[in-house]
């Protein structure tokens, strides 16, 4: 689907902005992603836009969230991706566990042959918890599903418990976490991905964008790169490599 036709339909909806959307539409277009896993639903505008740009490649987005913070969500996800038109493409999963961490265990023994396991995802969309150790770990059992060459996406860099305006789910704010200062003032996201994400070997290309946003490649060979720009920057690269592509 094209992406002005996705962004009618769910314009207004919360938490996914048309801007980044397009980022991450661009993004998956542009890499041929087929197998996409969101960790955070949230009203699920994030999962619809994905589904329909890998929609185009046969493929499919599966989105996880807990199912007491969905039962919270207004307007629902079932209603946001009916809406868009993306229902058959998106596959939701309601974890009961404390976190969709044991998900991903189950996930990764399901691949698991011979010992090793088998990546199925070309694309990772970290955008649940923003906890350190909840996403923490999830990074680590993500890098196992993921692809050579596929990346991660890891959301909200700059948010931090204590100076967050949010409304928290049951069991979800820092005194029910029981949070101290320290954890309650630094950003986990950011201390996530300059400590574990640009620091694992398996990844070699990393983006930091708007300070907000974290991207990194998993390796297929090639060194390490480390870049920071504004979304202009993004959109300067884009469009110089669209102008070549006509030649």
């Amino acid at each position: 689907m094209r992406f002005e036709e996705i962004a009618g339909r769910v314009d207004g909806i919360p938490n996914m902005s048309r801007n980044r959307a397009r980022r991450v539409y661009d993004h998956l277009r542009a890499t041929g992603s087929v197998d996409v896993l969101e960790l955070g639903t949230a009203h699920g505008v994030s999962a619809a836009y994905m589904a329909a740009a890998v929609q185009e490649n046969g493929g499919s987005v599966t989105t996880v969230d807990h199912v007491v913070a969905t039962r919270l969500r207004d307007p629902p996800p079932d209603a946001v991706l009916a809406r868009a038109g993306m229902t058959e493409r998106v596959k939701r999963v309601l974890v009961e566990d404390s976190s969709y961490t044991w998900w991903l265990g189950e996930l990764i023994l399901q691949n698991t042959r011979a010992g090793a396991c088998e990546p199925i995802y070309d694309f990772v969309y970290i955008d649940g918890a923003h906890n350190w150790t909840i996403d923490g770990f999830s990074f680590f059992l993500v890098e196992k599903l993921l692809r050579p060459g596929g990346w991660v996406l890891l959301d909200d860099m700059a948010w931090s418990y204590g100076a967050s305006s949010s409304s928290f789910g049951p069991g979800q704010g820092p005194d029910a976490l029981g949070l101290s200062s320290g954890e309650r003032s630094v950003p986990h996201i950011k201390l996530l991905f300059d400590l574990l994400v640009a620091q694992h070997p398996a990844f070699s290309n990393f983006l930091v964008e708007d300070e907000d946003w974290g991207w990194a490649q998993k390796s297929q060979s090639g060194p390490r790169v480390v870049r920071r720009e504004s979304t202009a920057g993004w959109k300067q690269r884009v469009s110089g490599a669209m102008r070549g592509g006509r030649r």
